[in-house]
């Protein structure tokens, strides 16, 4: 059963991360753990991800989603905006949410911008892949659109965070109260 059960919650998670963003969706970028000053291999890979994106979307803005953790110089959030920046991405197109310290704040903190800025509600969520199908149960649960935008894991990291993933996405769908 547990076999079975893993297996389905896979399928899952490899869907979420094919879902098609919205046209003219809203890009967040989940925040994740900086190292100093600089990003972590995942954050990396999301931040190349949205660059990415943005370029082949010159119309679309994002929104940069993440706090700062104890061990961490700077915001996950500011980390983005230095790298995007350096990227290429013009300043004006990125808009900082730096409270956030879970998915769910990520996107609960970045509606209240949408709603202050005028922006599009539905989301384009860029994330690692593995986490796309969790971020975007999160979005549906509270009112919002959204698609993916995933970002490549490295292969040997993998197989760690998808068994981690698995137990997350059981979480959502299990012990998060629902909105009736």
């Amino acid at each position: 059963a547990l076999i079975t059960l893993a297996a389905v919650l896979s399928v899952c998670i490899a869907k979420g991360a094919a879902t098609q963003p919205p046209d003219g969706a809203t890009v967040i970028v989940l925040g994740c753990q900086v190292k100093g000053d600089r990003p972590s291999l995942a954050l990396a890979e999301r931040i190349h991800a949205a660059a990415e994106y943005l370029k082949e979307n010159p119309a679309a803005v994002a929104i940069l989603s993440g706090g700062q953790g104890p061990d961490e110089r700077i915001s996950e959030a500011v980390c983005m905006q230095r790298e995007l920046t350096a990227l290429g991405i013009e300043e004006g197109r990125l808009y900082l949410e730096d409270q956030s310290t879970t998915t769910r704040e990520n996107i609960i903190f970045s509606e209240k911008i949408i709603g202050e800025n005028g922006l599009n509600p539905d989301l384009a969520i860029v994330t690692n892949e593995f986490h796309e199908y969790r971020a975007s149960l999160i979005a549906k649960g509270e009112g919002v659109h959204s698609g993916s935008v995933p970002a490549r894991t490295a292969w040997y990291l993998l197989p760690t965070y998808w068994t981690r993933e698995l137990f997350g996405v059981l979480y959502e769908l299990i012990l998060v109260p629902k909105a009736t």
